[in-house]
């Protein structure tokens, strides 16, 4: 079970003095100890946006949604006693939680894969660039919980090494009840593929999955440009918007086309039509933004 980071003596802990890394962020320092410690305080953080990020992580960050965040290990690292089982095991309660907390921008990456790119927007996927540094990420699995506090953020929870899933899901719990203004949609759905046409940089075809527990009516759904300056994006973005009823059950997916002549990537006719998006000049590292008919962000994807 996690234990609270704490002072010799049984004294409480003393709140994380802010410091700033190399990189510029600035976040709470706390020395953990073994397996399954967490964060005693909460620890102001800020996100250096000039330093390579995975675009996608930098965008709910600039649209101040709650976030969880896991690094994991799938290697061989003998200076970890408890083998790399508990990297599989922590990684698969954290993908377990995410269809009950919706409301949770999730993400995951593997610890060997930083990449080097110089700017965000050439991260592969998967890659992510300084954000363990920016984070103070130490040996896995590592899961950190991020609330928008003022101008920044606040680390909630940091759990190092192996985490029961009943703690990760008080962690999930306590951060989905942070109130913030962030427009995250409650509708579990991810973007699996989005086509570019051949000229133009316009919308092709996009496809969705429904990860949640009840169906999902796409009709409304919006596929938006966002600023890549902000990360803001809304209704009124550029974009497309899918015309016509398709109901998704839980785990299906789905493909949406410029017409119903297109066909996805398998060769196979897409399922539903979208209106609009023909001429969007959209270029590689360009951010996409999936909103449910509300307007909230459902998904994010980088072109």
């Amino acid at each position: 079970m996690s234990l609270s980071v704490a002072c010799g003596g049984g004294e409480p802990a003393a709140p994380p003095q802010n410091v700033t890394s190399p990189e510029g962020a600035v976040r709470g320092e706390e020395v953990l100890g073994d397996g399954g410690t967490e964060a005693a305080q909460p620890a102001p953080f800020a996100l250096n946006l000039q330093q390579p990020v995975p675009p996608d992580f930098r965008a709910a960050y600039q649209r101040r949604a709650r976030i969880a965040v896991t690094f994991y290990d799938t290697g061989q690292d003998p200076f970890y006693p408890q083998g790399l089982e508990v990297d599989a095991l922590v990684r698969g309660y954290m993908e377990r939680l995410r269809a009950e907390y919706p409301t949770i921008e999730f993400f995951s990456y593997d610890i060997s894969e930083p990449g080097t790119a110089r700017v965000s927007e050439d991260l592969d996927p998967g890659q992510y660039g300084t954000l363990a540094a920016q984070l103070g990420v130490g040996y896995t699995p590592w899961v950190a919980t991020l609330a928008p506090s003022g101008d920044a953020y606040v680390i909630l929870n940091v759990f190092q090494g192996y985490t029961p899933q009943p703690v990760l899901s008080q962690a999930l719990f306590e951060l989905s009840s942070v109130e913030v203004e962030d427009n995250t949609s409650d509708l579990d759905v991810t973007l699996e593929r989005v086509t570019l046409t051949q000229a133009g940089g316009g919308i092709e075809y996009f496809t969705v999955r429904n990860r949640g527990s009840e169906p999902v009516e796409l009709q409304g759904f919006s596929l938006r440009v966002m600023d890549p300056e902000t990360g803001e994006v809304g209704p009124d973005s550029p974009g497309v918007v899918v015309n016509q009823r398709l109901t998704l059950r839980p785990g299906e997916s789905a493909s949406l086309g410029r017409g119903p002549e297109v066909t996805d990537g398998a060769g196979r006719s897409v399922d539903g039509t979208f209106e609009g998006g023909q001429r969007l000049e959209l270029a590689p590292g360009d951010q996409l933004a999936l909103l449910d008919p509300g307007g909230a962000v459902a998904a994010t994807t980088t072109v």
